[in-house]
């Protein structure tokens, strides 16, 4: 199907990482960015990341004020075909949160091949939920963490602080290992097209597939995948009838080719709630649910149990 919502490309790693150092005054600074070529552990570069890695996950987060941070730079690395994450993630030295806070991954299955990641040579992540950049907003940032204000970083690209040592909450978790979400069709549907490049059944051409097609006999319940609120209940083009889920941290279900639309705008829903019936209103050969699941309004690969 093709989808008439705006889908932005996933964020340039390459754009340079512009930072302001939280010192007493903001100072504006573009980070030093090294290559890291090679996952081997006799590669320069990558002996340097973990050498800082170490150094700085001694310094004791309650003494920051009387040790000393090697101050945050990053190395960009392009995954290979033989890498995943966790290989990634083990040989630099990261942690799941960080990793996947830095590069905003929603799952361990983000990355591919010529993806370009940026490893920083500390552990931290990112405080979204203090968009601001003023003196107050970091005094409430370092309060929270309980470090000194002088060592978390603006980043004007993401519009968040990176905090070092601040681990993911659980619920971030939760979504990035997909634990977060449920099978909207109860294992009631087959997996008909997938995520990711397809030809399209209408002009055979390759294109862009931005979510999931469960294929299941008219009427078949659908579920809400998770907690959320319905922004949207009505016909929608390509889609047909669509019901659109909003969900915490930015995350968002879609839920496409709908018979019956059984929620309305506004209504809050519970994982597992009855929302609709499988149909094949729109841009469909048959019947089956499209579901997408997008964080930040970017198309993300649907991860749920039995699916990844």
């Amino acid at each position: 199907m093709v989808s008439i919502f705006k889908t932005p490309s996933r964020l340039n790693v390459l754009t340079l990482v512009s930072l302001s150092f939280c010192l007493t005054t903001d100072i504006a600074a573009v980070f030093e960015r090294f290559p890291l070529t090679s996952l081997d552990y006799s590669d320069k570069n990558l002996k340097k990341v973990r050498e800082e890695v170490k150094h700085n996950l001694h310094v004791s987060i309650s003494n920051l004020e009387n040790k000393d941070l090697v101050p945050l730079r990053f190395f960009v690395y392009k995954v290979k075909a033989n890498d995943n994450f966790f290989k990634i993630m083990a040989r630099t030295g990261m942690d799941l949160d960080t990793l996947s806070s830095v590069n905003e991954l929603s799952s361990p299955h983000d990355i591919y091949p010529g993806m370009e990641l940026l490893i920083p040579n500390m552990r931290g992540s990112y405080d979204a939920e203090e968009p601001r950049s003023d003196s107050m907003t970091r005094k409430r940032v370092a309060s929270k963490a309980r470090i000194s204000q002088k060592f978390i970083y603006y980043d004007d690209r993401r519009n968040a602080w990176f905090v070092p040592g601040r681990g993911l909450q659980k619920e971030e978790k939760s979504f990035f290992y997909g634990m977060a979400f449920i099978d909207p069709l109860a294992e009631e549907g087959t997996v008909s097209s997938n995520f990711g490049r397809r030809r399209d059944p209408f002009t055979k051409k390759s294109t862009f597939h931005g979510g999931i097609d469960l294929a299941a006999d008219l009427g078949t319940p659908v579920y809400a995948s998770a907690d959320g609120i319905v922004s949207y209940s009505n016909e929608k083009g390509g889609y047909g009838n669509l019901i659109v889920l909003k969900h915490n941290l930015g995350y968002e279900t879609r839920y496409g080719h709908l018979s019956k639309l059984l929620v309305d705008a506004g209504t809050r829903v519970k994982k597992g709630e009855l929302i609709g019936k499988v149909g094949s209103t729109g841009r469909a050969t048959g019947n089956h649910l499209h579901f997408e699941v997008l964080r930040n309004s970017q198309k993300q690969r649907p991860v749920f149990h039995g699916h990844i």
